[in-house]
């Protein structure tokens, strides 16, 4: 080619052959993997994995990382976007946790959409057999207000995920934290759905949350509840603190106690069949929270090889700080069994409701406290909540 000539880039036949003898005869690069930055779960990567893991933001442990990308790189004041600051918790490898129900967004609007058809066409079955009449109209104002602070309940831990979800670490945590968030505010909605049912199907309820947010805020029953769920969701601001305060400690001590030992028990001795049925969906999301609880700060954080030590103690000194409120809770709301009228002495009776707190606090050393070798009395807390059973 002669200087000053013009030339037709790859079209041109000498160029085309200077290109082809340029070519390496291996391959330069040899990765054939989208994904190739991240270290499966299993044998190979899910699809689950594959839709999260592929916009990851990095903490400062992994050079060059730090507030790459994203929608702002500093808050104001001078905060990194994503920063190890947001939590007393360290790992090098905030990635390593992988939801245990694998949700991404769409498989969670599907189960939600498969959650709702089924609520669906249990209201029609109960609507088509006139199922309500047989509910003790006593029972009935307790589902018009004290039932009704279970949205306020549920509703308060929802917005506890806010800023967890913002500041979390890694787009496996984020999304978990999210979604985790989302099941608190669907049993919120499940709540408040059936007594909107009840209203269409008996006259004179009153579906509305006014009594209901008026016993919440004022009645003595729930001040240590709400406190708890005050404190997670305004004065924390830890987000790894935040879940682990929400579904280590509150929600599986006072939400199971008052779903699963009070409502679900004590409705069907007052002929009502409704409200068993819609708690079990806020049971089932958690102990969908349950499980990825313990695989964050179980394999992932507790027994990180670098920092685990570190992280128990930080865990044990959480919980030492959000038990104490879980129980106060709890031994306040004993005091509602002496609102029941005419009560099943086999449901509610001292020895009954002696033994539904032990249960749950059982199973909350089974299932959390064990995460972190943390070691409690069952029996002495279990006392201790009794001391709020109407004498």
């Amino acid at each position: 080619m002669k200087q000053g000539q013009a030339l037709r880039a790859i079209f041109e036949p000498e160029r085309i052959l200077e290109i082809r003898e340029a070519i390496p005869s291996a391959p330069m690069e040899k990765e054939r993997t989208m994904n190739y930055f991240m270290v499966p779960e299993g044998k190979r990567l899910t699809e689950y994995e594959q839709l999260i893991g592929y916009t990851q933001q990095s903490a400062d442990y992994v050079g060059g990382g730090l507030e790459i990308g994203e929608y702002m790189q500093k808050h104001a004041g001078g905060r990194g976007a994503y920063a190890n600051e947001t939590t007393e918790l360290k790992t090098r490898d905030w990635f390593r946790f992988r939801d245990p129900d694998r949700r991404w967004f769409f498989p969670a609007i599907k189960a939600k959409s498969e959650d709702g058809r089924a609520a669906d066409r249990f209201f029609r079955s109960i609507s088509a057999e006139g199922s309500v009449r047989g509910i003790n109209p006593n029972w009935l104002g307790f589902l018009e207000v004290d039932f009704a602070t279970l949205t306020f309940f549920e509703y308060g831990l929802f917005n506890a995920h806010a800023s967890a979800t913002k500041d979390s670490l890694s787009d496996f945590v984020k999304m978990w934290v999210a979604l985790t968030g989302f099941d608190k505010n669907d049993a919120s909605q499940m709540v408040q759905m059936e007594r909107v049912f009840l209203a269409k199907m008996i006259d004179g309820f009153e579906p509305g949350l006014e009594r209901g947010k008026e016993v919440w805020t004022a009645s003595p029953i729930y001040a240590g509840v709400r406190a708890a769920v005050e404190k997670v969701w305004a004065r924390t601001f830890d987000w790894a603190e935040i879940m682990w305060a929400t579904h280590a400690i509150i929600d599986p001590i006072c939400g199971h106690f008052m779903r699963r030992e009070f409502f679900q028990r004590v409705a069907p001795t007052y002929g009502d069949n409704v409200t068993p049925w819609i708690l079990a969906q806020a049971g089932s999301y958690a102990q969908t929270a349950k499980l990825g609880i313990r695989k964050l700060y179980g394999p992932c954080l507790s027994e990180d090889p670098e920092f685990g030590e570190h992280n128990r103690i930080v865990i044990r000194a959480w919980t030492d700080k959000w038990l104490p409120l879980a129980i106060s809770g709890l031994t306040d709301f004993l005091g509602i069994y002496a609102q029941l009228p005419s009560p099943s002495e086999a449901v509610t009776g001292r020895d009954a409701v002696e033994q539904s707190v032990h249960r749950v606090i059982e199973d909350w050393v089974e299932d959390f406290g064990s995460v972190v070798d943390y070691h409690t009395n069952v029996d002495h807390l279990t006392a201790q909540v009794m001391v709020g059973y109407p004498a």
